[in-house]
């Protein structure tokens, strides 16, 4: 067998044990994510800065992982043995979360967002781990294609695994909390399987190199990158005004709509149904119109969810809104990590991402803390409105940048003429 056709062979397995891999991580992950919020405020009675703690705590967790990760990933040789051990310990926490009301009621809601945070920062060190060993095995002209057919098959499998989990839930008191002990062990369980495909990635063989010294991250460097530097402080100003309202998300469908298990499963199921018809679209998109300027588009499209939200309380009605927000997710998801890599170069690759999830981990944490203190000023409709209005002008600021570096200089004195002065 030619090296050729052994690496074209490596390709298809590595391509077919990541989309594995994405489905059971969905499994698992989706079950936690969709009803965590529910349990702790159905089942466990927290507050409003819990939710939002919810948010946050694992933000800052993570940043604090990518801050390790800056110093961890760029010495690898090889990135699947630190994936593979991070996200098992990641998945073990969900094990704990089922086990935590056993400890004692009086404690289970600090305890399982203690769990929760604490498990990000496995799970921010294996993503670290993930990007850098993806971008190694799949080639960047054949990324965009990658990750759309990747993410389809994916979220159709979460669509799956959160309909059958929330109308399972939907049979029972959602004050009781038994059930989600069941299936926070269930996810344990399909995270043991995403850890298993994960192993089975084949990556090269590591070059017998010396190990590279203790040296600090070449900030200088990274920070004299305009175009990488333009870039983050884009991505995160949007991710702000996207994830202020990310808390008040779960208080409004919960408290003020009255969503149950069920209702919370078919606004992730639609979110997600969303996705799955738009993936390939997003990605074809991209390539024809330009990355950049698709993700101005698709956060456009994501600043209508937070005021269209808070219009109604029909539970239907928030299940078309989840609909519309999973098809501009899915290009959010897809594009703001693949225009990640075409932003920085090749060599200190890990640096450059480490240092991106530091800037959105410290974002992470801020946002939800502002969006809940904005409630009590605002109320939930201002909030959502600022959510809004915040997520526009980061959408405007990705277009400058997709129309060239003098853009926004460009438009701000065309705005300054528009206004007369």
């Amino acid at each position: 067998m030619s090296i050729e056709h052994q690496t074209r062979g490596n390709l298809r397995h590595n391509i077919r044990v990541s989309i594995l891999n994405g489905g059971f991580s969905m499994v698992s992950m989706g079950i936690i994510g969709t009803f965590v919020p529910l349990y702790l405020l159905d089942a466990l009675h927290a507050s409003n800065q819990q939710i939002a703690l919810l948010n946050s705590l694992p933000a800052v967790v993570s940043m604090v992982a990518s801050i390790v990760g800056v110093f961890i990933i760029p010495r690898l040789s090889r990135f699947k043995p630190l994936t593979f051990a991070m996200i098992l310990v990641t998945r073990v926490s969900y094990l704990l979360l089922g086990l935590i009301p056993w400890v004692g009621l009086r404690w289970a809601s600090s305890l399982t967002l203690d769990t929760v945070a604490l498990g990000s920062f496995p799970q921010s060190l294996g993503n670290l781990g993930w990007q850098a060993l993806i971008a190694q095995l799949i080639p960047q002209s054949l990324r965009s294609s990658f990750f759309s057919q990747r993410n389809l098959v994916v979220t159709v499998i979460g669509l799956v695994a959160t309909a059958i989990t929330g109308g399972i839930l939907q049979l029972f008191n959602p004050r009781w909390i038994w059930p989600y002990q069941v299936f926070f062990m269930v996810a344990a369980g399909f995270g043991a399987v995403e850890v298993f495909y994960l192993a089975r990635h084949r990556e090269p063989q590591a070059k017998s190199n010396p190990a590279l010294p203790w040296a600090p991250i070449r900030w200088i460097t990274i920070l004299h990158d305009s175009q990488f530097v333009r870039y983050t402080l884009i991505a995160a100003f949007f991710n702000f005004g996207w994830q202020l309202s990310w808390p008040l998300f779960n208080i409004y469908q919960i408290k003020d709509a009255g969503a149950t298990g069920l209702w919370l499963g078919l606004f992730t199921v639609a979110s997600q149904l969303g996705q799955i018809v738009t993936f390939r679209w997003w990605g074809r998109l991209s390539d024809k119109k330009g990355g950049m300027s698709m993700l101005a588009f698709a956060s456009a499209g994501v600043a209508t969810v937070p005021w269209l939200t808070v219009l109604s309380t029909n539970l239907w009605y928030l299940t078309i809104i989840s609909l519309e927000s999973g098809i501009f997710l899915s290009g959010i998801n897809l594009l703001l990590f693949t225009q990640l890599l075409a932003q920085i170069p090749k060599s200190n690759r890990s640096h450059y991402i480490a240092a991106y999830n530091v800037v959105l981990g410290a974002i992470a944490f801020m946002a939800p803390e502002f969006g809940i203190w904005c409630l009590g000023w605002l109320h939930m409709n201002g909030t959502m409105i600022l959510s809004s209005g915040w997520r526009l002008v980061g959408a405007f600021l990705f277009m400058a940048a997709a129309m060239g570096p003098g853009s926004l200089t460009d438009l701000r004195s065309l705005w300054w003429r528009a206004i007369g002065r």
